[in-house]
């Protein structure tokens, strides 16, 4: 082979090398610069396994740095060393979130709203319950205020068939047919119809209050719409007092139509001179004659 044509080969074949490492040394820098140009961010992330219904605190999330091209929206990011994760992080979970998940703005429920499932405490539930404008303090009775809750029942006590003559008129003095109880007390308001928030200067008289109460207190209600009718007692604001009355309240209790008739009879009888088989009975402020046996 002719010298001078093994040396331009030689020289062709180490030229195509320089330029290969050149190009290649050449996209690699690009590479590297490329990826040292990327911006990154630091979203909010979940620490651990967050539940829906959760309320994150600064206990539950953490800062973590992200891509900022792969950014999505509703996602927290940090703009200052300034800002506070409980500034921002506000309300309910509306679903779970996995650990290093990003907490979306949308998944969090900051104003319950018309969601009452969000506006419920943990184990409480919303009962609604049928009102009118004389059972619920005429209209005046707003979410946020808290109620007593008063059962109007009928309740007839029917002596036994062996009863003598002074328990049946101790029953007959002390209920006729209906009877008034307070069933629950400081019940909180939550809506009234599908009305989540009080108005700020209108009286709406609602036809349904939904109330938040514990599972025994909606079984409770569910029974006492059942049984009777139903009346809401508006507290103060701020009342926490306990009110306790030593007996249940009836008509025949209400009243004191029956005594007086009763002392009518017995100052007839002395007058006429009949033999009076009554025998007065003192209990406390509260004088009644009861037959003798």
């Amino acid at each position: 082979m002719n010298r001078n044509v093994v040396i331009v080969l030689i020289g062709g074949f180490v030229i195509a090398i320089l330029v290969a490492v050149l190009v290649q040394a050449s996209l690699s820098g690009k590479k590297k610069t490329e990826m040292q140009a990327e911006a990154k961010v630091e979203v909010l992330v979940a620490k651990a396994a967050l539940k829906a219904g959760h309320m994150p605190g600064e206990a539950d999330v953490k800062w973590q740095s992200w891509p900022k091209s792969a950014i999505f929206p509703g996602a927290i990011v940090k703009k200052s060393d300034d800002e506070k994760i409980a500034d921002l992080v506000k309300g309910k979970l509306n679903r779970a979130v996995a650990v290093d998940e990003p907490i979306l703005r949308s998944a969090l429920i900051k104003d319950a709203g018309n969601n009452l499932a969000a506006a419920l405490d943990p184990g409480m539930r919303a009962v609604a319950i049928d009102v009118k404008a004389n059972s619920s303090a005429g209209g005046f009775i707003s979410p946020g205020d808290y109620v007593d809750i008063i059962l109007v029942y009928k309740a007839k006590v029917q002596p036994l068939d062996n009863a003598d003559l002074l328990s049946r008129k101790v029953i007959n003095e002390n209920i006729s047919d209906l009877a008034s109880e307070t069933i629950l007390k400081k019940i909180k308001v939550l809506a009234i119809d599908q009305t989540a928030s009080r108005p700020e200067d209108k009286i709406k008289v609602g036809k349904t209050v939904t109330l938040a109460v514990d599972a025994r207190g909606a079984e409770v209600l569910a029974l006492a719409g059942q049984m009777g009718d139903l009346t809401l007692s508006l507290r103060g604001l701020g009342d926490d007092s306990e009110s306790k009355s030593a007996y249940t309240v009836t008509d025949a209790r209400l009243t004191r139509i029956a005594r007086e008739i009763d002392m009518e009879i017995v100052m007839a009888k002395k007058s006429l001179g009949i033999r009076n088989n009554l025998v007065r009975v003192y209990d406390g402020d509260n004088v009644r004659d009861v037959p003798s046996r």
